[in-house]
């Protein structure tokens, strides 16, 4: 039962039929039933917002309270929640919560316009991590290529066309990269590669993060030279000019772990030098988006930030370095699990709207939870947002809009990264039709390969419709490799090659319109 109702029953029973007088002689079991729902709001309600039972399963509960308990005292430094208080908090969210969560329907394939071809590009591998794929420009003459963040080697790649297939070549050695901007750094007319790395996969407290600039040389190679450690787990970095004075800042995204994170910005002092400022102090920054929210001539900031904050915040640049925190969209609870946001002006009135995605599920209670989805806040000017809601979808991790149809306006593309993948009815990738009027209808791309963190799109066929370049993220086999680390593995049979192993890293789904086929 949701708190809001059980509150509202409380009141209920404790004004009905009842004087003042009376409200004196409450039973003991209604004045515990009192203290137990302050309780909830006093201790849950400290660092976050207070999560309503029905976000998760019963029997999950009991472990994620004293999971809560836990953090609360080993960031207070002392006991925070007695024992006596953890347990009745443990018998509210028991008995109030359900058997099961709601089970999400099935979708039909139902486009009557598109339909898409898989292939992969690139190389196979073990246990596919891509996390970042990003379609750049990066040599005259080249056309488009990919530049792959790969988790499972550690390594900086770049994705390029070699005649009718697809070629690797490693860049740059990184301890698990997230994120990768290209611009001319130096300012000697050829393009260099920012790179910001987690240094370490799950969150943590260690100062493992790292900013890396890729400098291409004369040569066309490119020499790895560090900007900045000594800082949490790196999610994304974006170069601009934010003090107004004509050279290029750094904006940089800390998401961290436990009690360390932040949004921060390297002010260029010239010579290669850089200061850097704390925007905010928070873990969770899942990323940084660029643009002009209040029309002011300034570049804002806006970040989807993730653990127990789950909010959509913009960092409003007030000039001389000086920023002002408004948050846009909060989410409903603490387990919303935020995993995505991209600044696009999806209804085509020249603002920006926001468009995001929540999908995580690598915490208190694994299973892909029914509210994940796909949404967008439409700017209604004056710093306001209105929620929208697009679809529900188990994991949704990556959400990128464009025009997949041809039709004039932006449809949008959605993967998962947590799913019921033994399921085959359960999908990877879908897209939502936009009608012209920001209503969707959710189309099914293809269930394999499963769990996908990273995508662009980019006509790579030349037919002038965007196709999907898809990073795969194989969460399922990483779990799997975690849990038997310490456990001995049986050797494959030798009847299974090692090539029949290997896992798709990086696909093609070539963008089709079936309405002009010859079929």
């Amino acid at each position: 039962m949701n708190l809001k109702y059980v509150i509202l029953l409380l009141l209920f029973l404790c004004f009905a039929n009842q004087s003042h007088a009376e409200l004196n002689t409450l039973s003991d079991k209604d004045k515990k039933i009192k203290a137990v729902v302050e309780s909830v709001s006093q201790y849950c309600g400290a660092c976050h917002k207070v999560p309503p039972p029905s976000v998760m399963p019963r029997k999950d509960w009991p472990r994620a309270v004293q999971a809560m308990a836990d953090l609360a005292a080993e960031r207070m430094g002392r006991e925070f929640i007695s024992a006596e208080v953890v347990r009745d908090i443990t018998a509210f969210y028991y008995g109030s919560s359900p058997e099961i969560l709601p089970v999400l329907p099935y979708y039909p394939n139902t486009s009557q316009s598109q339909t898409f071809a898989a292939s992969d590009m690139g190389d196979k591998s073990a246990t596919p991590l891509v996390i970042n794929v990003k379609a750049v420009e990066l040599r005259e003459g080249r056309g488009t290529e990919f530049l792959i963040c790969d988790a499972e080697h550690n390594q900086v790649l770049l994705l390029s066309r070699k005649g009718k297939s697809w070629q690797e070549t490693v860049l740059a050695d990184v301890q698990v990269p997230s994120h990768t901007e290209v611009v001319d750094f130096d300012q000697d007319g050829d393009k260099d590669i920012l790179v910001g790395a987690l240094g370490l996969m799950p969150p943590s407290d260690q100062l493992a993060g790292k900013l890396l600039l890729l400098r291409q040389s004369g040569t066309g190679e490119f020499i790895k030279e560090l900007l900045l450690d000594g800082v949490g787990r790196i999610t994304d970095v974006r170069p601009v000019d934010l003090d107004n004075d004509g050279d290029l800042d750094l904006a940089v995204s800390v998401f961290g772990g436990g009690k360390i994170g932040e949004i921060a910005w390297l002010e260029n002092l010239g010579m290669g030098k850089y200061t850097k400022y704390d925007i905010i102090k928070a873990s969770g920054a899942l990323n940084i988006s660029l643009t002009d929210l209040n029309n002011d001539g300034k570049t804002d900031i806006v970040s989807l930030i993730a653990q127990e904050y789950e909010m959509v915040l913009a960092l409003i640049n007030k000039g001389a370095g000086e920023f002002e925190q408004i948050s846009l969209a909060e989410a409903p609870h603490p387990m919303f699990g935020s995993t995505g946001m991209r600044v696009v002006d999806l209804d085509g009135d020249k603002d920006p709207d926001i468009l995001f995605t929540n999908g995580d599920a690598q915490d208190l209670q694994m299973d892909p939870k029914p509210y994940h989805g796909v949404q967008w806040l439409e700017n209604k000017g004056k710093l306001e947002f209105q929620y929208h809601d697009i679809g529900r979808f188990y994991g949704a991790v990556t959400a990128v809009a464009g025009d997949l149809d041809s039709d004039g306006d932006l449809d949008i593309v959605a993967s998962s990264w947590n799913n019921y993948w033994q399921n085959p009815q359960r999908q990877s990738l879908i897209w939502f039709e936009n009608d012209g009027s920001q209503n969707f209808t959710r189309h099914n791309i293809g269930n394999e390969p499963r769990s996908i963190v990273t995508l662009e799109l980019k006509d790579i066929t030349g037919d002038d419709r965007p196709d999907i370049i898809a990073g795969v993220f194989r969460m399922d086999m990483l779990i799997q490799k975690m849990m038997t680390a310490n456990e001995k593995v049986e050797e494959q049979s030798s009847e299974v090659s090692e090539q029949a192993l290997l896992k798709s890293r990086v696909i093609l789904l070539e963008n089709r319109d079936i309405r002009n086929s010859h079929q």
